[in-house]
């Protein structure tokens, strides 16, 4: 109940007890006064009519002319005159009179009046007595209404002090709405802080509650880091910063079979030769500066494009993986120039030569497939002097046409409705379904091959398209929610997460569903998150208080900052197949994990490992401490 239904409540108590006991009082005190009135009217016109009767001749028509005289002239319940021996000599009686208040009322407040006598003399005898008795039914009249007055006054002062008190209340009470919605965002695992209250005891909640805040984000700061320590140690090469071989090519695999990743795409090597001659000539410090020189160039030239990865495969060898570029492209003569400039002076100094070696690659290529090819295109570098020199593993399944093609071809799809949705089973730690993740397919041409979304979203990008994908995704999902009962869930891309207008579109299908959204996953892309941290504020506000539960894919590169995602009230973290691949032999990811999983359950979150390979792999996933599994392994 409400403070200000229980002040009205209370209001009106009060008032019942107050106008109780004044009406008690009151009335009393009102029908002491009537009744010592009457009386005192009685007494007066009984002696007064009997002096004037005293002086009047006796006979019986005089007595009987006065009596009616004084009763049509007051309001009398009765006059009698009676002799001395009790005989009645003349009366007059009202007839009954209509009560002028509710019965119930004369009875619970009765007036009691005496009547009023006095004697009549004939000369020196006593002729009779005189009695009568004024009507109270005025007397009832007046008092019922004064207890009405009373009444009145009282239920507008009761509403005045209800209204008065609800204003004033409702301004003391203002800062009770901030701690009310500080209360729920802690409840939804967002740790946000607000301004304290000038109220006293407001001021003491609430800054134990930023207290709270203040502590969490701390700790998830603490641990944020000490994770982010960690993924470094993990991940990375610590000469040169840039990823270890291990972690490399589980990112080279997850390119090669992911539907999600784009559907080709070029796998450069590049070698610094004679490694062990140039640490005797110039010094491991020398040469160590040098390798860091050149993963910082190659850093520079792979974080220009969206998805592309830096590794160090071995001391002399490095990689650079560029998803979505193709033979044609000049990406063997920018690399090359960007080689150079890095350490091209010290290269020449002593002589050497950088050779580069690019292999192209398809979706569905093997790992040493695709490393064969690219060692064999690096060795015949070597052999031309260090030119890059580019093997393509097979011959390309779906030729990349130019943009016009695809956005006709898109666009055609899109009006036919050429789009369906795949399922695939995501488990929780019991082996039960927490949700089918469902990737979308498209269909280029009737009759034709289904495209997974990582063939077409990189062209759909470009053509401006991404955010009409996303719609009919939805719907798509919400037709086979309608059908199929159990938990969904789906992908959007950023550029829909940060469209005002695909967020509406969103919002209002979701609105009039709600059994369904609260079936509803979706997945958003972990670069999103960050990237455009404020419209995907502004996206999980929109949606999440729908019902439909809201989580990041591919979590593995930026742990560091997940405490940035403190105040959003994220439902679930998916992990990366790179960070799971192989886990039961590396125990660096193993630690990882484990600690990676307890910063998200401290935060309320979900976590879900992506791309198991086998049954195995997943229990021990689950001894980690993630909450859920999906991928190959997984059925």
């Amino acid at each position: 109940m409400s403070l200000i239904r229980q002040l009205w409540i209370a209001i009106a108590v009060v008032t019942l007890l107050a106008f109780s006991g004044s009406l008690v009082l009151g009335t009393l005190s009102a029908r002491q006064y009537l009744e010592e009135q009457l009386r005192i009217k009685n007494v007066d016109n009984a002696t007064s009519l009997a002096l004037s009767m005293s002086q009047l001749p006796k006979d019986p028509v005089t007595v009987d002319l006065l009596l009616a005289a004084q009763f049509d002239a007051g309001h009398y319940e009765y006059i009698r005159v009676v002799g001395p021996d009790g005989k009645l000599l003349a009366a007059r009686e009202s007839k009954a009179v209509s009560p002028l208040a509710p019965t119930w009322f004369m009875a619970l407040a009765p007036i009691q009046v005496s009547e009023g006598s006095a004697q009549i003399q004939d000369g020196w005898r006593q002729f009779g007595t005189l009695h009568l008795k004024s009507l109270s039914s005025f007397a009832y009249r007046n008092l019922w209404h004064g207890t009405l007055e009373l009444l009145a006054w009282f239920a507008v002062g009761a509403t005045l002090c209800g209204v008065l008190g609800t204003a004033l209340l409702k301004r003391l009470l203002s800062p009770l709405d901030r701690v009310v919605d500080h209360a729920k965002a802690i409840g939804e695992r967002r740790f946000i802080t607000t301004p304290e209250s000038t109220t006293t005891e407001f001021r003491t909640v609430v800054a134990a509650m930023n207290q709270l805040s203040s502590r969490v984000g701390t700790m998830l700061s603490e641990e944020s880091a000490r994770l982010e320590a960690l993924r470094l140690q993990t991940q990375h090469d610590a000469v040169t910063g840039v990823l270890n071989r291990s972690h490399f090519l589980n990112i080279v695999d997850e390119a090669l079979e992911s539907e999600q990743a784009p559907a080709g795409g070029l796998l450069a090597m590049i070698r610094m030769p004679d490694l062990a001659d140039l640490n005797r000539e110039l010094g491991r410090s020398t040469v160590d500066a040098m390798l860091q020189k050149l993963a910082s160039g190659l850093t520079d030239f792979g974080n220009s494009q969206h998805g592309w990865a830096v590794g160090r495969l071995n001391g002399s060898d490095f990689a650079v993986l560029a998803p979505d570029a193709g033979p044609g492209d000049d990406l063997p003569l920018r690399l090359s120039e960007s080689v150079n400039l890095a350490v091209g002076e010290y290269m020449r100094n002593a002589e050497l030569q950088i050779a580069i070696g690019l292999a192209s690659y398809r979706r569905g290529n093997t790992l040493p497939q695709l490393l064969s090819h690219a060692d064999m295109a690096l060795s015949k570098a070597i052999e031309q002097g260090g030119h890059p020199v580019l093997e393509a593993v097979n011959a390309i399944l779906h030729p990349i046409t130019d943009l016009a093609g695809w956005r006709e071809g898109l666009c055609a799809a899109l009006d036919a409705r050429r789009l369906t949705l795949h399922a695939f089973p995501v488990l929780n730690a019991k082996g039960q379904l927490l949700h089918n993740e469902a990737p979308v397919r498209l269909q280029l041409e009737r009759n034709g091959e289904w495209l997974c979304a990582g063939e077409f979203m990189s062209w759909a990008a470009r053509a401006g398209l991404i955010e009409r994908i996303d719609l009919v995704v939805l719907e798509l999902a919400l037709a086979h929610m309608r059908k199929d009962s159990r938990p969904l869930c789906i992908n959007l891309s950023s550029e829909s997460m940060c469209s005002a207008s695909s967020l509406s579109a969103f919002s209002k299908q979701l609105a009039d569903l709600p059994d369904i959204a609260a079936r509803l996953w979706i997945d958003l892309p972990e670069t999103a998150a960050y990237a455009h941290i404020d419209a995907f504020r502004r996206f999980c506000a929109e949606l999440k208080p729908l019902g439909c539960r809201i989580g990041l894919e591919h979590v593995g590169q930026r742990v560091g900052q997940i405490g940035e995602l403190s105040e959003v009230g994220l439902d679930y973290l998916k992990i990366a197949r790179t960070i799971t691949r192989g886990v039961a032999l590396n125990t660096g990811s193993q630690t990882f994990l484990r600690g990676l999983a307890t910063i998200a359950h401290a935060m309320g979150m979900e976590v879900i490992a992506e791309g198991v390979g086998s049954a195995d792999e997943g229990k021990l996933l689950i001894s980690l401490g993630m909450d859920g599994v999906t991928g190959p392994g997984i059925s």
